[in-house]
């Protein structure tokens, strides 16, 4: 009994929302891996097989410096994008991420057409 452990039992196991639309092994590739986690219904970090927070966060008005966010899954939707998975293992290790974002790492610029 020693050699187990309770994230073996409290495994979160987060899909995309197609994944259960395509065949096993392309379902894989669209969701993020099973992780073991540690917490319960009655614990800081909730978390169980079934249920879970969707995100932790933590910010002072003001003091927006310090604030602290946590999203598993990442904040891309998009399987394609560089972005898709980005931060979810820092949710699982319960790391967090500053609330401010960094530098920008693209830009998106729009401009009127001709005419």
């Amino acid at each position: 009994i020693a050699e187990r452990s309770w994230g073996e039992r409290n495994t979160a196991r987060i899909a995309h929302p197609l994944s259960r639309a395509l065949p096993g092994f392309l379902a894989a590739y669209l969701d993020m891996p099973a992780d073991p986690l540690p917490g319960d219904s009655n614990m800081p970090r909730v978390q169980g097989p079934k249920f879970g927070a969707s995100e932790r966060f933590a910010v002072a008005p003001g003091d927006e410096a310090h604030g602290y966010f946590e999203l598993p899954g990442g904040q891309s939707g998009h399987p394609l994008s560089p972005f898709y998975g980005a931060g979810h293992e820092d949710w699982v290790q319960g790391k967090p991420t500053p609330f401010l974002p960094g530098p920008a790492i693209h830009e998106l610029r729009f401009e009127p057409g001709p005419g």
